[in-house]
C-alpha cells in the first residue's frame, strides 16, 4: 500500500489560475484603449473633403451648407447627417458620400441643372427641367442657359414650380436637346403659345410654332444644328411648323 500511496496523483495548485486570467483581461482593455486613443488621434483628421460632380453648387457652398469643419475626424463624421444638409439645397438632387483611407472625405454631387432664365416682376428666375425655381436674381451677370422672352412671370419664388402651359412646353424641349446643340440656344421668344421661336448663338432662328409634334421638333433641332455646324451652312431661318422642315439659307 506505500508503494500506492507513493503513486498517488496530486492535483496541481490552481491558486494562480485567476490572477493570469486578471491579467489577461487587463491587457485586452489597455489594447482597446490604444486602439481607440489611436482613431481618435490626428492621423485620422480629414487633410482633404472632395467634392465631385459638382458644376453650379461651389465646393464653399457644400462645405458651408453640410456644416464642415476644417479639421474632422473620420471615425466622428456622421455621414447621414452631411447628406441630409446638402439635401435640403434645392441645387441639389442626390448625395453620396464615402470614405478614403486614411483620411479623406469623397463628396459626390448630382445636381438640378438650370434650364432656362425667365423674366419676372422682380429679376430673373432660373428653372429646371421640370420647371422648379432654382434661384431668383435682380440682375444677370453671367448667362449660361437661354433666355425664354414674350413671357413676364409675377409672384413666384425659389421652389416652386412654374404651370405656364407655354414655359412648360419650352422647358421641355430645351431639356430634351443634346448638350451641344441646348449650348447653342441663347433665347426662346413666345409671341403667343403658336408662335414660338428659339434662337441660337449665331441668331439662327428655329420656327417652333406650337407644342404640337415636340419630340419631331427636339430630333429635327438636334440633327440640323448638328449638320449646320459640321458642313459650316449659313442659315437665315429654319422652320420646323410643319411636317417637313425648311431650311433657308442666307443669300
Amino acid at each position: 500500500m506505500g508503494d500506492l500511496e507513493s503513486l498517488q496523483y496530486t492535483p496541481k495548485d490552481k491558486s494562480l489560475r485567476p490572477n493570469q486570467g486578471f491579467i489577461g483581461l487587463i491587457l485586452v482593455l489597455v489594447i482597446l484603449i490604444a486602439g481607440l486613443l489611436f482613431i481618435k488621434s490626428s492621423y485620422f483628421t480629414i487633410g482633404e473633403v472632395v467634392v465631385e460632380g459638382n458644376n453650379y453648387v461651389t465646393v464653399d457652398d457644400v462645405y458651408h451648407i453640410a456644416d464642415i469643419p476644417e479639421k474632422l475626424n473620420i471615425f466622428n463624421l456622421n455621414t447621414s447627417d452631411i447628406r441630409n444638409r446638402l439635401l435640403n439645397d434645392l441645387r441639389i438632387a442626390d448625395v453620396e458620400i464615402s470614405r478614403r483611407f486614411p483620411g479623406t472625405i469623397v463628396i459626390h454631387i448630382k445636381e438640378r441643372k438650370p434650364i432656362v432664365y425667365v423674366t419676372s416682376s422682380y429679376g430673373f428666375l432660373e428653372l429646371d427641367s421640370q420647371g422648379i425655381v432654382l434661384a431668383a436674381f435682380k440682375n444677370l451677370k453671367n448667362m449660361n442657359v437661354p433666355m425664354i422672352t414674350g413671357i413676364r412671370l409675377d409672384n413666384e419664388y425659389v421652389s416652386d414650380k412654374i404651370e405656364n402651359p407655354t414655359i412648360q412646353s419650352v422647358v421641355h424641349y430645351l431639356s430634351l436637346l443634346d448638350e451641344p446643340v441646348l449650348n447653342q440656344i441663347s433665347e426662346v421668344n413666345v409671341i403667343s403659345p403658336e408662335q414660338v421661336s428659339a434662337y441660337t448663338v449665331a441668331s439662327v432662328q428655329i420656327r417652333l410654332g406650337s407644342s404640337e409634334r415636340l419630340s419631331d421638333k427636339v430630333k429635327l433641332t438636334n440633327t440640323i444644328l448638328h449638320e449646320i455646324s459640321d458642313k459650316k451652312m449659313n442659315v437665315e431661318y429654319i422652320d420646323l411648323t410643319y411636317a417637313s422642315p425648311f431650311i433657308k439659307l442666307k443669300p
